[in-house]
């Protein structure tokens, strides 16, 4: 990694970053990045809060150990010294920082990345809006303060005007109604149950309350902080990485993760969706690839425009692929390839286009081997599992229909734009061309990954044996399954109706004929 030639690494040399949302996953991957990639880099100001009876402290070191930091700290373990803890919270007035940490940032901060957020799809409106719309009014109120900032950049995401079918890089106006500021004022003195109620009107096309309050976020900053060297980052599905830090990292269930992880695992066997739409999942490198030249790029071209720069990330307009093609792949992977270590059923799975349908292949699929188990569970004294299980997996699989039923065009015009200005040496060390992506390779690699990092599962020869074993009797048992109750079936209609009975032995016939054919293949 040529870094002393890189222009993007010279230009965050000396700089001091104040991030948020840095124990998230694309924060700590923008984090480890940065690191590894602009060694002269200053400090990174990480705002950071407790959380589960861990100190901000505890938290940082605990993010330092984990795997993503494994090539940083073999490099340099004294490097993490670069990050610093500034103990706030987005919810809290001015962030909740002291008056000693907000002198710190605003007398040596020069760049903000402004990643925190609730990327819960159900979350609940008013905690959607204080956290996503009100934490960024707060942070645009301290960069006014900072003394030498030249560049602020907002992490919102490709979704956000997900109600049009294709979405530009520009504003779009949501009109007086959604006011950021008006908006945040009720959830100061409205009753919770109140604001609740109106959530459906506020969605009308949209979604989630993440997407609409990434929209009203989007409104504030060009509405309220284009004094600011702003930049909008918007990234679609963020899914595992495509190289660094290695092939198929990931480590959290969100997104498209868990949906693998259930599919695998043989429990989740039907979607509402259209499988020839695009699934538009972008790598978690290539997201923190982009993020760092945009926070650079911005501080070059903020004094050439009247309006802040929107930058696309998404995957689909450039080399689509659809959710036919990534199932097809999945069931590949997990059914002979590499199948998890334990499953519920042998994997499958299938896109329901109409209600009606999801609701019986649910029933057949979902629910009959769920109280069978259960059954079975209490019978033999254990614990009886599957029927909450696939509450929660119905629950999570019906905020993801929204984008398996629809795909969008995104313009990528700021994107390539971006790429354009870099060197070459810039293009190999922060590679977001999602042309060079092959997907064949990606998503089996991600497959993999969700094994190893999130179920971290034993990855031995031996282990992927019996997994495999194991999913060859389950096909068997299958196999059985489906012939005993075809011949149930078939005795029935043979004993009721004379043309069955026809029917019956004619297909007999022909069996009897692929029989001997086989045999008579096999002897000669």
């Amino acid at each position: 990694m040529d870094v002393e030639s890189s222009q993007v690494s010279r230009f965050y040399a000396g700089k001091n970053i104040f991030l948020t949302g840095g124990t998230g996953f694309l924060g700590k991957c923008f984090i480890e990045k940065v690191l590894r990639s602009c060694p002269d880099v200053g400090t990174i100001y990480m705002l950071c809060r407790g959380k589960r009876g861990k100190s901000p402290e505890e938290r940082m070191t605990s993010l330092f150990s984990e795997m993503l930091f494994d090539n940083v700290r073999a490099a340099n373990p004294d490097v993490f010294q670069k990050v610093v803890p500034v103990i706030g919270d987005v919810m809290e007035k001015n962030l909740g920082i002291s008056e000693e940490d907000e002198k710190l940032i605003t007398e040596n901060v020069n760049i903000m990345i402004h990643s925190a957020a609730t990327i819960r799809f159900d979350e609940h409106i008013k905690l959607s809006l204080q956290l996503n719309v009100g934490g960024t009014v707060k942070m645009v109120e301290l960069a006014r303060r900072v003394k030498n900032l030249i560049s602020f950049v907002h992490v919102s995401t490709a979704y956000a005007n997900c109600n049009i079918a294709d979405i530009e890089e520009v504003y779009y106006e949501m009109g007086e109604e959604y006011s950021p500021l008006k908006l945040l004022e009720l959830c100061d003195w409205m009753d919770e149950d109140v604001i609740a109620s109106m959530t459906e009107t506020l969605l009308r096309d949209r979604p989630n309350t993440y997407c609409l309050t990434k929209a009203v976020t989007e409104e504030y900053l060009f509405k309220h902080a284009k004094d600011i060297p702003l930049g909008i980052f918007r990234p679609s599905i963020i899914g595992a990485s495509w190289q660094e830090p290695a092939p198929g990292w990931i480590d959290n269930f969100n997104g498209p993760s868990g949906l693998f992880i259930a599919v695998g695992k043989g429990v989740l066997r039907i979607l509402e969706g259209d499988v020839n739409k695009v699934a538009d999942i972008i790598p978690i490198d290539y997201c923190v690839n982009m993020l760092i030249c945009v926070g650079w790029y911005t501080s070059i071209i903020t004094k050439q425009v009247e309006t802040p720069l929107i930058y696309h990330c998404t995957s689909g307009s450039k080399k689509p692929y659809t959710w036919l093609q990534l199932g097809t792949l999945m069931l590949e992977f997990f059914q002979s390839k590499e199948p998890y270590n334990e499953v519920f059923r042998r994997p499958d799975v299938n896109f329901a286009t109409n209600k009606l349908e999801l609701e019986y292949w649910k029933m057949i699929s979902h629910w009959v081997p769920a109280y069978i188990a259960d059954g079975l569970a209490k019978i033999t004294g254990n614990k009886a599992i599957m029927l909450r299980a696939y509450d929660k997996v119905h629950r999570a699989s019906k905020t993801f229909t929204f984008f398996t039923k629809r795909e969008w065009t995104w313009t990528d015009g700021n994107c390539n734009m971006l790429m354009g200005k870099m060197s070459d040496i810039d293009k190999s060390i922060y590679s977001f061309n999602v042309h060079d992506i092959i997907w064949e390779d990606y998503y089996p690699n991600y497959f993999r990954g969700t094994k190893k990092y999130i179920l971290k599962e034993d990855m031995s020869d031996s282990k992927l044996q019996e997994a495999r074993a194991r999913q060859a009797r389950l096909q068997r048992i299958w196999y059985i399954t489906v012939s005993a109750v075809t011949l149930l079936i078939g005795r029935f209609l043979y004993l009721k109706s004379p043309v069955c009975r026809n029917l019956w032995f004619k297909l007999l016939g022909i069996i009897m004929q692929l029989l001997r054919q086989i045999r008579l293949t096999i002897v000669s």
